[in-house]
């Protein structure tokens, strides 16, 4: 019916009513308008292919993921979910070792509602390009193996085909001053110093490489706490592009139009990952991606996040607890108050070992985690594996509910920093710009303001406010 409207006319009138429920539009179609039917069919096929009850073996988001899942082999160690942890979750103890995981934080920081007047002149100001030197050399200082790793990335990620053609001072040299280029939005011709580091930025500069750089800065400012144990909070701000494609759409809560950056923080500012998301998506939908990359910045420490209600769902919940062990402590606006069916309570705990192979597929594959959060149908021996991710994360859920997080003073942070960032950004009034990789300039606006959070830090920062400021930093010098 979809490739060829005549074949309406050969359908009886029970198929018909079958296919569209309406008496009347089944007439008005009757009546010359066999159009219309093909038009609803195709609609018809397009959700089964979104929903996967229709799937393609060449595609990789509408893929039959059932066979690389019963393909998942499983060791030692490599689980979260036990018999004895569903029970927990089953009978309301987990909410014990929730409330655990955050005392492990220690006392979260409090934000206070003091914040420095941007109109008050500082003693002396600093310009960024110091503060990025400064902070270089304690990051290299602090790390010793810190130009031995970003070598050893580059040479994996061009399979070894070309050599470091720098030595330690130069390359960090360069790699802090592209922070501060891409990170503030600039342009190549904006100075000669910029200039140059074009053949470095295509070269060198890749995601992951910022990602490891991250990684180094945190443990720095880890080591000036008293605890290395994070708890993310996670938050979106809209993101207009300076060319629009065709196939941009209008973000219903941001009311901009691009992408969405995707930002992980600390309570207490400190910026943890930024990853861009399509302004359809939320960021549940791609939690299991962004949680990957969170535990590589933190060293595997992140045992829980919170968010508004946006970042949770039940299937998120159930994925990110699967796959990396993490809670999902965000805002629930629906809470769930009655029990789970012992119908499904049985069923999950006839395939806890189905459940833990979601999980290792997702870790070793995190952009699956997206594939499977657009699904409602994934079949393995006649079982919907997307409904026991959903039984789980409503489980997860309840005993989330029962605990006292202050999720709206923790999700302050989030939405201080990102005035912040825009504050970085602010070249061109923070549009991003078509020529750069928006993966890099989004990222690389998070190490700015982890660098002056860290040269802060390191200058013996005290006051009632984040040391994530830009109160005494020129970041751009006047002509």
């Amino acid at each position: 019916l979809a490739k060829n409207k005549d074949n309406w006319q050969f359908w009886s009138e029970k198929e018909k009513r079958s296919f569209i429920r309406n008496p009347e539009l089944v007439q008005a179609i009757n009546n010359g308008n066999e159009d219309v039917a093909s038009l609803i069919a195709i609609g018809r096929i397009i959700d089964h292919i979104k929903q996967g009850k229709i799937t393609f073996n060449s595609s990789y988001h509408y893929q039959d993921i059932s066979k690389k899942i019963k393909n998942v082999e499983i060791k030692d160690g490599e689980v979260f979910l036990t018999p004895e942890i569903l029970e927990e979750l089953i009978s309301g103890k987990f909410v014990i070792d929730i409330q655990n995981r955050i005392e492990e934080l220690g006392v979260i920081d409090k934000i206070d509602d003091i914040e420095l007047d941007e109109d008050d002149v500082p003693p002396t100001w600093i310009n960024l390009s110091d503060v990025l030197k400064k902070v270089s050399k304690y990051v290299r200082a602090t790390n010793s193996e810190w130009f031995e790793e970003h070598v050893r990335l580059f040479r994996k990620q061009t399979d070894s085909l070309f050599s470091m053609e720098y030595n330690e001072d130069e390359f960090a040299g360069r790699l802090y001053a592209a922070f501060g280029f891409l990170g503030r939005n600039f342009r190549y011709r904006d100075s000669q110093e910029f200039l140059n580091l074009k053949y470095f930025v295509q070269r060198y500069l890749t995601e992951e490489q910022l990602i490891l750089e991250l990684k180094f800065i945190h443990r720095c400012m880890a080591s000036l706490r008293e605890n290395n144990t994070s708890m993310p909070v996670i938050d979106t701000m809209g993101i207009n592009s300076r060319k629009k494609s065709i196939l941009s759409t209008y973000h219903g809560r941001y009311h901009t139009i691009g992408f969405s950056d995707m930002r992980s923080v600390t309570p207490d500012m400190n910026p943890i990952n930024s990853f861009r998301c399509r302004s359809t998506d939320s960021e549940a939908m791609n939690i299991v991606s962004v949680m990957d990359k969170i535990q590589t910045v933190c060293d595997g420490n992140v045992k829980i996040y919170t968010g508004d209600a946006h970042t949770v769902s039940r299937v998120s919940a159930g994925m990110v607890f699967l796959s990396h062990g993490v809670v999902a402590a965000g805002r629930i606006c629906h809470e769930p108050k009655e029990n789970l069916g012992e119908y499904k309570i049985n069923r999950l705990k006839e395939n806890i070992s189905l459940l833990n192979k979601i999980g290792k597929l997702l870790k070793d594959e995190p952009s699956l985690g997206r594939v499977v959060a657009m699904k409602k149908h994934i079949y393995i021996d006649g079982i919907n594996v997307c409904k026991l991710l959903e039984d789980l994360g409503y489980l997860i859920l309840q005993n989330v509910s029962a605990t006292d997080i202050p999720v709206d003073n923790i999700c302050l942070a989030v939405e201080r920093s990102n005035h912040l960032k825009k504050k970085a950004r602010i070249v061109e009034g923070s549009y991003t710009r078509p020529k750069h990789d928006v993966e890099l300039s989004l990222l690389s606006g998070e190490l700015v303001l982890c660098i002056v959070g860290l040269y802060h830090k390191i200058n013996g920062w005290t006051g009632p406010v984040s040391p994530i400021n830009f109160s005494d930093i020129r970041t751009i010098i006047p002509a």
